[in-house]
Parts: C-alpha cells; structure tokens; sequence
C-alpha cells in the first residue's frame, strides 16, 4: 500500500512538474506585433489567426496585436478588407511585425454567399460585382444610390424613368424576369428588406397620361444618401442570390453602410458645389410665311400669318426658357467616426438641395445615420443602425398626358416660335390657341409634390456559442424595420387654360402612402475544420412582413385659389389600398474549402407567402456551386506558370429562386355599383386564381478567373443560361363565361448572356499609377412559351409601335405598321402576327465599359467611365409630337430629295409607318471625369500643427459629353417607369441633366 502510494504520488509529481512546464512553454509563446500598411500607418482591426484553427484576435486601434499560440510551427495568417492577405510562420519568433500590401486586384474583399456567411473573392463561385464606395462616390457626386451604378456594373440594363430632380431609374439585372409588372431587383439595406416601391401621385390621372406606371415618380431607393454606403453587392441572377428565395428572381443589390473603426475619433467634412445644365437642347424650326403656308391647312392660314406679322420678327424659344435653365447644387456632408476595441461608432449627417433645370422644380434630401458596434462580452457582439431620412421633390410637369396640357413637352411641340406665352403686365396668362393649355401658367401655376420621411433600423447579434481550436459556433440574429410615410400633392388651380373648360375647374390630389417593412433571420453558424478542409454549416429561418396603407383623395371644383379638399363642389376616394404580405422561409447551407484550392457549396431554401395561391405551401429553391483554384496547387506554384498565373479558377454554378405574384392576383375584385337605387357590389370581369403559383427561375453559370503576373491583371469571364417558367399572363376567356381573364403561370422565358471583365494595374511607380478596367456584356431574350394566342402590348399600339408577345421571339421586340416596300413585301421575320412587323428591339446588342484610375506627382488623382451601348431602339414619340406640332428644328429640310419636307416624311415614301419613330438609342457616354489634389501631409501638419489630417479639392462632371445620333432628350429614357417590358418608350420626359461640381475635403 505504501510502495503504491509512494510510485503513485511520484507519478503525480511528475505530470504536474511536465504541466508546469508546458504551461510555461505556451505562455512563453506569446507572439505580438504590428501591422501597418506601406505608408507605415497602423491598419486597426487586422484579423490574425493561427492557419487551420479557430483561434485568433484583432489588431487594436494602433494596430497592435498579441495572440498567444498552442502549438507549434504555426503559422498565422493577416488579413484586412482592402489589403492583400499575408501568411508568416512563427518559428522561435515572439515578434513579429507585418506590413501589409494594398489589394489592387480585390480578391481578398469579403463577399456575402449566405445568410450568415461570406466569403474571399478569391474563392468566390459566381460572378458576383462589388463597388465600393471609391467605385460608386469616389469620382463625382450622385445624386441617388441607383444612378451610380450606371456602367459599373456588368450584366446590367439601366433606364431613366425622367431626368426630374430626385431620381427615377428602372435596373434589369441579366434581363427580364417577368412579363408583367416590374423585374426590379430586391435591395437589402444593413440586412433589412427595403421598400423600393413607387408612391402613386396621381399626376398620371390629373394630367390624362393614364396609369400610374406614368406618375414620374422616383423609386424609393433614392432616400438612401449614397455618401453613407461601404460597399455593395449585386447578385445577378439565381446561382448567386438563391438563398433569397422567393423574392429574388429579378436579383439582389447588397448595400452595406459605413461602420466605426477603433483608433482616434475622426470627423469629416465635406462641400460640394455645382450647377447642372440639359444634357442636350435640339432647337426648334423658325417659321416663315412660306412654311405657315405650308404646314397649316388654307383655313388657318391667314389668322398665322397675321399672328405672324405681329410679332414684327420677335421669337421665343420655348425649349431653351424651359429646359434650358442652370440649375445651383448643393451638398453638405459631416462625419465621424472612432471608438475603441470595445465599442465603436458612425455618426453622419447630409443635406442635399439640388434645383432642378425647369422652374420650380428640385430636390432636397436630409439624412442622418447613427452606426454603432459594441462588444457586449468577448464573444456577443451588437451591431445597430439607425438612419432617418427626410426627401422633398418637386417633379414638374413633364411626360405623357391627353389633351389636358399639363405637360410641357406637349404644350411646346406645338407652339410656333412667333406666338408669345408669357403673361402680361398685369399677370394675366394669354390662351394657347395651338393646344389645350398655356405651358407657362403650368410652370408656374401648377404643383406636383412629394414629401416623405423614412427611418431604417437594423441590428446584428452574434454570439459565440461554443469554441475550440478546431471550430466555432455562433448564433447570428439580423433584421430591422424600413418604415416610409410619404405625401403627395398634385394641383392644377381652377383658372389654367384646360381647367376652365372642364365642368369642374380646379383639380386636386392628396395622396397618403405609409409602407412599414419588417424582417428577422436567424441562423446557426458552425465552422470546423477536418485536416485542410475548412467547413461551414449553416441552417436558420426568415420572417418577412410588408404592410402598404395607401389612399389618395381628390377633388374638383375647386373654390379660387383653395387647395383643401373640402372646397371642392366633387370628392371622392380615388385610391385606396390596404395590403399585408407575410413570407416565411428557412435554410440550410454547406460550405467546404480544401486549403483555397477547392471550394463547394450547396443549400436549399424554403419559402411561403401569402400572396401564393396556397399561402401554407412551402417552395424549395436549391443552389450549388464549384470553384477550383488551380494556381494554388503545388504542381502550378513550383512550375515556371506560377511568374504568369497567380490565379486560375473555372467555376461552375446553379441555383433558383422565385418571384411572388402581384397583391390581389389570388383574388376577384369587387367593384361598387348602385343596384336599384341601393349601393351595391359586383363582381368584375376580371377574375383572379386561387392556384396561382411563383414565377420561378433557374440558372447555370459558368465562369473563369484568371489573374496574371502576381494579379496585375485580371480578367473575369461569365456565361449565364437563366430559363423562367410559371410566368404569369393574363389568359383571354370567352365572354360567355361571365369574365374576360384570368390570370395563369403558362409563359417560360430565356435569358442567355455573357459577361466579360478585364483590368489591370498597368502602371504603378512612385511618382505615377494608372488603372484601368474594361467591362463587356449582352443580354439575349427569348419567349420559349407563352400559353395564350400571340398578342401586342405597350406604348400606344402598333401605329406608333408596340411591344410584340410572341413564342419564339423576345417581349422587347417592336413592331408595328410601316408602307409597303413593293407588292410582294412580307413582314420581317416568318410567323409574326398579322398586321405588324417587326421594327427594332429594345434590348441592346451589347454593352460596354471603360474605366481609368491615374495618380500622379503621388497628390493628384484623375478618374474617368467611358459607357457604350450598342443597339436597342426607342420608340421616339417626343419627335412623333415635334413633327406633328411642326417645330422640330428639322422639320422644314428634304432628306431625301423628294419635296416633301422631313417633318411629313421620315422613313419611307409616300406613307409614313410605326418605322418612323423607332429609332437607334445607340450612345457613347462620358459617365463620370473628374481630377483631385489632395494637400500633402507635411504641409497640411505644418499649417494646421498636426489638427487637420486631410484636405482634398477637386473638381468633377457627371454625363459632360454624349455622342448618339437618336433624335431625343436621351437615349436612355424609360415613360414607362419600372415597367418589365415596356421600357425605351420617350414621350416628352424631363430632360436628364450634366452635372458639374467643385469639391472640398477635410478631415480632423
């Protein structure tokens, strides 16, 4: 017992003696350090952990780190968002110190694949497109979030809505993914769902334009203050955004916004000053005696002639009194930031007032935005945003209207040069004698008004569950509120030109629109590794709420000079709507990276809505993707290949999503109606189906990344096949069944595309840098099956020109009427509907890019983008009104030779088809140029004794320089709003500006 006693405690004493030992030995490898850039500044926030194990810290806000190490020969690994990672083995080594290289190629920014999960570009699987805030603000001032995209973005077709102060601009990521409606993308915002609808005005309905796909107004998108952006992410198609299920078939756009980074509190202040003017004006025809002569019919003659006469030779050119104005911009910005380990923080301010280049037209934006992370414990983090927002915008009156008047664009194409408009002495606006209203008085007289307050709130917990040195589990809860109140007011006083024709002069719209969305998403997060494979598991759940209270009230009649709704003598409810939507998912998603060489994911989420015809119904949307690295394989890094390739990556990808129908679409509306003297409803002709199902879409991507001479270019290389089915059509029924359509999911559609990038960092010395970056892509559409006899749809019929939806061909197709070439003439293409033939397409042939970065003498900076866009036809109906109203600066010349002047003849002779205003929108665009000094630091040390750490001046343009042959505004225009398909229709729109600005920097 004793000998027992005697070995066992000297066992004891030993193990503990080892213990002691290696305890000493672990604590005595402790490696610290610093991390700085190549300028020898601190970078804060370095991640450092140890290769293959969960274990690792963060470099503070002076860049120190320490880390203490429980194995040997480790090696650990810097990494930092905008740096190139670092790989250093420790050795016997207890300092180590690293400088860290700028990621020119950007392969190690950070991008989101998952819910809860992202990650290195350099790993990535599909063609996902980043911007970062350099990308989307750093050359000129946008004024809305969406407008900064333009030929950044590959994969991409963007439309303006109108050039109105405040925005308005229509995005189709790889195409169309619905034949009705909008194929808008969905936009998260700090991880909340965010309302990119449109607050329906009425302007449509005052104005006679028709439905309020014609209000002009801007989508809600433009809130966001784009100064306050990090970085975005835009998933093009379903390989990449399948994880968002049933509301993401037309992509999503990821916007993250700025966060606080520990070190010394930083404050920013920023001014610009500029002024916009038309980015083109295209004159009018001067009238002489002998055109009257020959526009105006023998009865109408000698009344123009003597109104000729009076003018003894005076001229007014009505397009340059409205459309070409210098309109004053403004915007102020102020920022700080800082914290420390614990606790940081973003604190910003703005205010943007931008007139507009027609009288009373403009928009103000004020913004404020409170971004705070806090270490609740070392392993539960609490990240929250707050972001108030304040938007008013005064649109005008411009676009579509009949026969009201109350667009400019309209008025004007008809008003001959020698007619004066302007009031008199006594303030008294003269009668337009060449249509329905005096322009002028509109202008002045007229309001059209949008005014909405918003408040964006989000949060993100993580919590570390468990760890070890081999995994990590954490809990990640994300969501937040997007809550909008908007009012609108459209007024045309009683005493207009029009208004005083009508039984009831004086029309008035108030309009209230309140939408509150609300989202929460849970997942569990657990990364483990299995030798080099590093794996991670994720599985969560999604609620998403969206309520809309909208009502707009009108009234006519209205007392003189009164705007309240009760002193009209005719009310009514003109818009009413209550609508709540609920979506319930849930995923699950694997990832597994062997050693960066190997990189697979696969996941599958489920989904229900209510606006599904079986709302209890879940819907499965699967995704997996492949990336191999070949450069990273041993048999490539120590072969003469490795001086060339530092990256080869073929990819593959699939995944699908949804789109959900329309509100209302499950259900037959119920119209009032007076049934023998009794008020009453009835049933409208218009029937909606219990069973209707998502729009679904599925897409294969093929993909390869090559990366040369240590990344020094770089070149992506994308084919996408996305094939949509269930696409809902409205099917024609016959009139004996008591209703005339239903809704059905009977359409498929085809989008094949290519997308194509190639940068480099051509230059880089001391004293002069030069990147640049060349983007290429295109888009084809194809109707594989439609379910429902061919029909036209869009525009104003096949006699101007209309939108062809037919199997075989794309819905952007234009057709119409056109004179007979000879007698044995067919149509253009075999099998299209009788009686139209096609006449162009909106879809472009291709698009593409040219984007340059130089610095030189280390303090100037010099940007440019360059955007083509080959192909796609408008249909060209502000020429159809010029023409028509004689005064399109053309009008009196003979292209042909045949004595018949172009403003009665444009295309084929004798007769004049839909051919006429079909026209090429092709462009060459100058997008953003801009040039900037910024004040060396030993200088600005010296003035300020160390308090100002940065100033920047620079000066800068937006859309300085276009190059088109379309005869209009702009070849990008959209009438149609957000509309799917009907795009690239110009009816008088608000003339899209250039933009100039002078800008001051400075940073404390």
């Amino acid at each position: 017992m004793l000998k027992f006693t005697y070995f066992s405690m000297a066992r004891l004493v030993f193990a503990t003696g080892m213990w002691l030992l290696t305890a000493i030995a672990f604590a005595q490898n402790q490696v610290s350090g610093t991390v700085k850039s190549a300028d020898g500044s601190p970078i804060p926030g370095t991640n450092v952990v140890v290769k293959g194990t969960t274990i690792g810290t963060t470099s503070g806000a002076d860049g120190t780190y320490s880390i203490t190490l429980r194995q040997n020969n480790a090696t650990l690994v810097f990494s930092s968002i905008g740096f190139q990672s670092k790989e250093v083995a420790v050795g016997n080594n207890s300092t180590i110190n690293v400088t860290l290289v700028e990621d020119v190629s950007n392969l190690q920014e950070v991008v989101v694949t998952g819910l809860a999960s992202s990650i290195k570009r350099s790993n990535l699987a599909n063609a996902v497109a980043t911007l970062s805030a350099k990308d989307l603000m750093g050359t000129t001032q946008i004024q809305t979030v969406d407008n900064a995209f333009y030929g950044k973005l590959p994969g991409v077709n963007m439309n303006t809505n109108g050039g109105a102060p405040g925005g308005g601009v229509s995005i189709q990521l790889r195409g169309i993914s619905s034949l009705v409606g909008a194929s808008q993308p969905l936009y998260i915002i700090d991880g909340v769902y965010a309302n990119n609808g449109v607050n329906r005005s009425g302007r449509a309905s005052v104005t006679g334009a028709g439905a309020e796909t014609q209000d002009d107004a801007s989508n809600r998108i433009s809130d966001l203050n784009p100064n306050d952006i990090e970085n975005v992410e835009v998933l093009k198609g379903p390989s990449a955004a399948a994880i968002y299920g049933t509301r993401a078939n037309a992509g999503v756009i990821i916007i993250t916004t700025k966060r606080g980074s520990a070190g010394k509190t930083k404050v920013s202040f920023a001014q610009d000053y500029g002024f916009a003017t038309p980015q083109r004006l295209f004159g009018v025809d001067n009238w002489t005696e002998a055109k009257i002569n020959t526009f105006f019919a023998a009865a109408r003659r000698q009344t123009e002639l003597d109104r000729f006469r009076a003018a003894n030779g005076q001229t007014w050119d009505y397009e340059k009194y409205f459309y070409g104005n210098t309109a004053p911009l403004s915007n102020t910005r102020l920022g700080i930031s800082g914290g420390n380990d614990k606790t940081k923080f973003f604190i910003s301010g703005a205010l943007t007032d931008e007139k507009g280049i027609v009288r009373r037209t403009g928009f103000k934006r004020y913004s404020l935005r409170a971004n705070i992370d806090h270490k609740l414990t070392n392993d539960i983090t609490l990240s929250v945003g707050s972001n108030y927002i304040n938007t008013n915008s005064d649109r005008g009156f411009t676009g579509n209207q009949n026969n009201s008047g109350a667009s400019i664009g309209y008025n004007i194409a008809y008003v001959p040069n020698y007619y004066n408009l302007f009031p008199d002495e006594s303030g008294r606006y003269p009668d337009n004698p060449y249509f329905s209203e005096n322009p002028v008085a509109v202008t002045d007289r007229g309001i059209n008004n949008t005014n909405v307050n918003r408040f964006i709130q989000s949060f993100n917990l993580t919590a570390n569950l468990y760890k070890s040195e081999k995994s990590l589990l954490k809990l990640v809860g994300q969501g937040g509120l997007d809550y909008t109140q908007g009012t609108t007011f459209v007024y045309l006083p009683e005493d207009l030109q029009f208004q005083r024709a009508q039984g009831n002069p004086g029309d008035v719209i108030w309009g209230k629109t309140e939408n509150v969305n609300t989202n929460f998403q849970t997942a569990l997060v657990y990364n483990w590794n299995i030798g080099k494979v590093n794996l991670t598991s994720q599985a969560g759940a999604v609620r998403l709420n969206f309520r809309e209270d909208r009502l707009l009230n009108r009234s006519r009649g209205l007392a003189g000079g009164q705007t309240n709704l009760r002193q009209g003598t005719v009310q009514e409810i003109f818009d009413q709507r209550f609508q709540t939507i609920t979506d319930v998912g849930a995923f699950v998603q694997q990832e597994a990276n062997w050693d960066d060489k190997i990189i697979a994911t696969a996941g599958v989420r489920w989904d229900k809505s209510t606006l599904i015809g079986d709302a209890d119904k879940f819907w499965a949307f699967p995704k997996a993707s492949l990336a191999i690295n070949i450069a990273n394989f041993d048999f490539v890094r120590s072969s003469s290949l490795a001086s060339v390739f530092s990256q080869i990556k073929p990819r593959v990808a699939y995944g699908q999503t949804a789109g959900v129908p329309g509100f209302g679409t499950t259900f037959t509306p119920l119209n009032s109606a007076n049934i023998g003297g009794l008020l009453g409803s009835v049933v409208t002709t218009a029937a909606g189906n219990a069973t209707i199902e998502p729009e679904r879409a599925g897409e294969l991507e093929f993909g390869l990344d090559l990366g040369l001479f240590n990344n020094r270019i770089q070149l992506e290389a994308t084919y996408y096949d996305k094939q949509t089915r269930s696409n809902i059509q409205n099917l024609q029924l016959s009139p004996a069944v008591g209703i005339s359509t239903i809704p059905t999911n009977l359409a498929q559609l085809q989008n094949r595309g290519v997308e194509l990038s190639l940068g480099g960092a051509i230059v880089q010395k001391e004293k002069f840098r030069w990147s640049s970056r060349v983007l290429w892509w295109k888009n084809d559409i194809l109707l594989t099956k439609l379910g429902i006899p061919a029909y036209n749809l869009g525009a104003f019929g096949v006699t101007l020109g209309t939108f062809l939806y037919q199997e075989g061909f794309s819905p952007t197709t234009i057709v119409g009427t056109r004179p007979a070439r000879d007698a044995n003439d067919t149509p253009a293409a075999e099998g299209v509907r009788t009686g139209a033939y096609i006449l162009g397409d909106n879809q472009p042939d291709f698009q593409m890019s040219w984007s340059n970065e130089i610095n030189f003498f280390k303090n100037f900076d010099f940007n440019m983008l360059w955007h083509w866009k080959k192909g796609g036809d408008n249909i060209n109906l502000t020429e159809f009104l010029w023409d028509g109203g004689g005064t399109s600066p053309d009008w009196d010349d003979d292209d042909n030779g045949d004595g018949v002047p172009n403003g009665r003849q444009r295309g084929l002779a004798p007769h004049n088809g839909a051919d006429r205003w079909v026209q090429d929108a092709t462009y060459l665009r100058l997008r953003e140029a801009a040039l900037y000094y910024t004040v060396p630091s030993t200088s600005l040390n010296k003035w300020s004794n160390n308090k100002i750490s940065r100033v920047r001046v620079g000066f800068s343009c937006q859309n300085p320089l276009t190059f088109s042959k379309y005869r209009g505004y702009d070849p990008e225009t959209s009438t149609f709003g957000l509309q799917a398909v009907a795009s690239g229709v110009d009816i008088a729109p608000y003339p899209t500006q250039r933009r100039f600005f002078g800008h001051l920097v400075v940073e404390f």
